[in-house]
């Protein structure tokens, strides 16, 4: 840990990969998500099957989620370890209670995205059902996170990159859709 004037500066919220996997949540990377991604939608073009993306941000339940920034406010260590560990239970909650054939990703120090083969209803449907374990989870363990979700379909005449740009932009500055407590 840094120092400065004597005072020890708490850690950062860790946010790696090492190109296969998140090295704290153990989720696939984000070059793995964007390869899944161009595949499922080149296979969603031939067989005219619809994809969408569910994010979802994980907020510290003492923060407003309408003033989150792009990156988490320094906190104590002890304040960031808390949250790892929300992080790390969010992952394993999303990977044991996803579809066969859909894939997720942590693309952002609070967040993860999910392809779900499906319209916005089933979307809503699996990140409904995964909102139940995680919040079952963090209710028994910390009870200080709660979840922000978007949603996004894929349109077939969309560009793969500015449909890219509208969830991210989605993720980053629009929290819209439900927040679990």
């Amino acid at each position: 840990m840094k120092t400065m004037n004597g005072n020890s500066l708490p850690r950062a919220i860790e946010f790696s990969n090492n190109g296969v996997s998140d090295s704290l949540t153990g989720a696939p990377a984000p070059k793995t998500f964007f390869d899944n991604l161009a595949r499922e939608i080149s296979q969603s073009q031939r067989n005219s099957q619809t994809i969408s993306i569910v994010t979802m941000k994980l907020l510290p339940k003492y923060r407003d989620a309408k003033k989150l920034k792009i990156t988490l406010p320094k906190y104590s260590d002890q304040s960031n370890l808390e949250f790892e560990k929300d992080l790390s239970i969010t992952s394993n909650c999303i990977k044991s209670n996803m579809r066969g054939g859909d894939f997720y990703s942590r693309l952002a120090e609070n967040g993860f995205w999910l392809c779900i083969q499906g319209n916005l209803e089933e979307a809503t449907k699996a990140a409904n059902r995964i909102d139940v374990k995680i919040t079952e989870r963090l209710k028994n363990l910390s009870g200080d996170s709660r979840i922000e979700f978007t949603f996004s379909e894929w349109a077939r005449n969309c560009d793969i990159n500015n449909w890219i740009k509208v969830v991210d932009t989605q993720f980053f500055f629009e929290s819209v859709g439900k927040a679990s407590k």
